[in-house]
């Protein structure tokens, strides 16, 4: 399976590509910083691109069976509007791909989550996303 991985330099993305690669996927990894990623497999290709950039989305998405997003952002007293960005530039390549399975992962603000990322987390979680 080909597998485009968003977010693939830490955490959960990290962790979803390397288990993707160990049982004989072909990954790629989807990221504004390609230098952060540690990894080197014959299998993973990187891609430079920005969830927020609809355009660089559609470019990894070509010739994927699938996507993975698994993006994060640092805490910030400013409201933060990448993963709402991210979401509608996803799902408006994946319109155009409608063959590519979708999953994504999402933490801290989603469901009945409110309380449990500490102070900030709780105070902006109505300007978040």
């Amino acid at each position: 399976m080909k597998i485009a991985v968003i977010g693939a330099a830490g955490g959960i993305g990290l962790a979803l590509t390397q288990q993707a690669l160990e049982q004989g996927h072909e990954v790629t990894a989807v990221m504004r910083n390609p230098a952060k990623l540690t990894l080197a497999h014959p299998k993973l290709h990187v891609a430079k691109g920005d969830v927020r950039d609809q355009a660089s989305i559609e470019a990894a998405l070509r010739g994927q069976d699938a996507v993975f997003v698994s993006i994060g952002v640092p805490p910030s007293r400013k409201p933060i509007t990448t993963f709402s960005q991210g979401a509608s530039g996803v799902l408006a390549a994946l319109q155009k791909t409608p063959h590519v399975k979708f999953v994504s992962v999402t933490g801290i603000g989603a469901g009945d989550s409110r309380g449990h990322g500490g102070f900030f987390t709780t105070r902006s979680s109505s300007r978040c996303c």
